[in-house]
């Protein structure tokens, strides 16, 4: 499994396209396709987690593409600082997990692990 993290609007999606060899992607959803695109808009739904795992043990070589959510203001809403949790720990999770780590900064990969 390959995490891609970054800034919103960095290129994520297409330096995995065109580096990472990744041709159809799940936008926000854990769906059937070998990448997920937005992890971080499916994190609260109420299955993720059992789903996440499921996902990987039948994608094992999947791109997940995840905005990196937690270097901004806080939120004010408790809601949103719970996603903002959850989704932070997630991903060090993935990464944890991964075989290859990238960051990308203005179309610029990064490889952290």
């Amino acid at each position: 499994m390959i995490l891609v993290t970054g800034g919103m609007a960095q290129g994520k999606l297409d330096y995995a396209m065109s580096r990472l060899g990744v041709t159809d992607y799940d936008d926000g959803v854990v769906g059937d396709t070998d990448c997920i695109y937005n992890l971080q808009k499916a994190v609260m739904n109420e299955d993720f987690d059992s789903r996440l795992d499921e996902y990987i043990m039948l994608h094992p070589h999947c791109v997940i593409i995840c905005d990196e959510i937690g270097s901004g203001i806080v939120p004010l809403r408790r809601e949103d600082r719970e996603w903002r949790e959850k989704t932070g720990r997630v991903c060090c999770e993935l990464a944890n997990q991964a075989d290859a780590v990238y960051r990308v900064f203005c179309g610029i990969g990064m490889q952290l692990k």
